[in-house]
């Protein structure tokens, strides 16, 4: 036991400032996300400057309640408040991270991962205690909604612009024609970008989750891509898909999988001949020491309180991880008998990009 005499006492009081500052910080997500699920961000960007009677007035919400949400963001600087005319206001920088999906730095709908988590977590403390996992089903489509909002921007804005170019044959292979097997596409939107961006490629998306491929779906037919495009419910072991293919791709799904050696064999075999397996997952490094920062951080929550959970229902599970570290990666490829790992030269601020020769 610490002598009390040793004690920092400006460390102490230091910490606990920090721990409330986390607990508003929770509370400012949940906060967040009412305004993303009633829209409510969307309209003040259009009808700003607005009092709180004339918010109330166009969405047709209760004005008391909106009065102490908006109140509440202006005193936390998401939203600004002008005194003189008590009406609110949403800037353009901040109307750019909270109502455009596909700006690059939008970032409101991942806030629903806070209710997904919350509403699994009686599963996952029993978790805990027993050495489960929680139902992918539990996380709800909160957490369906924030994956695809999550990881939209960069499949829209990077996709086709960046991170296939950084891979020339395959990029020349695509403006040609070619066939590619997206596993793990969840909501769709990795697969719409490269119809796009590839007018004459067939895309074909694979995922488990039966809300997701039906959102995927959906999105395909809206976004105009349905027949260039198409989704199968399965694991990509049993995915009733006939390769070859000239690009298999895995997006931040390879920690995901209860048995990745099993699910890159598969890709390797799904893969042409002279085709390419791309996998994107977590930017982290080897050790625990070097992933002591806010990346390393945010990795080992979403880990805990989703990734690692859903993967250990299944028996005999990897259990991987968020945290997939570039030695695992190779380890899971080599065993999966890929002939080489190279790290293609893309910079982003989450994912770290493996090229596979099987």
């Amino acid at each position: 036991m610490v002598s009390q005499n040793t004690v920092d006492q400006q460390k102490v009081d230091a910490f606990a400032e920090r721990l409330f500052s986390d607990l508003n910080s929770g509370m400012t997500c949940i906060s967040l996300y009412i305004g993303h699920k009633l829209g409510l961000f969307n309209v003040l960007h259009q009808a700003w400057p607005v009092t709180s009677h004339e918010f109330g007035q166009r969405t047709g919400n209760s004005e008391r309640y909106l009065r102490e949400w908006l109140s509440g963001l202006a005193a936390g600087h998401y939203i600004d408040y002008d005194a003189a005319t008590e009406k609110f206001s949403l800037s353009g920088e901040h109307a750019q991270v909270l109502t455009d999906p596909d700006n690059p730095s939008y970032a409101l709908g991942v806030m629903g991962w806070i209710p997904s988590v919350m509403g699994a977590l009686p599963t996952l403390m029993e978790a805990f205690r027993t050495g489960g996992g929680v139902p992918l089903e539990e996380y709800g489509m909160d957490f369906v909604e924030a994956q695809g909002f999550g990881t939209r921007p960069m499949f829209k804005n990077d996709y086709v612009s960046t991170w296939i170019p950084a891979m020339p044959d395959v990029h020349s292979r695509l403006q040609q024609g070619g066939r590619v097997a997206e596993v793990g596409c969840g909501i769709g939107w990795s697969s719409i970008a490269l119809a796009h961006g590839f007018p004459s490629t067939q895309v074909e998306g694979i995922d488990p989750d039966e809300a997701s491929i039906r959102e995927a779906r959906r999105n395909a037919a809206e976004s105009g891509v349905s027949s260039q495009v198409s989704f199968h419910q399965s694991t990509v072991e049993a995915a009733p898909c006939q390769g070859p293919y000239d690009l298999v791709t895995a997006f931040e799904g390879i920690h995901d999988m209860p048995y990745p050696v099993d699910a890159l064999r598969q890709m390797r075999q799904l893969a042409s001949p002279g085709g390419t397996v791309l996998i994107a997952d977590e930017l982290v490094e080897d050790t625990l020491e070097e992933n002591r920062n806010f990346m390393g951080h945010l990795f080992y929550n979403f880990s805990v309180l989703h990734c690692l959970p859903q993967a250990m229902v299944f028996p005999d599970a990897a259990g991987t991880g968020t945290v997939i570290t570039p030695s695992t990666m190779r380890s899971y490829a080599e065993e999966a008998g890929f002939s080489r790992v190279d790290v293609l030269p893309i910079e982003n601020p989450m994912f770290r990009f493996y090229r596979l020769t099987p």
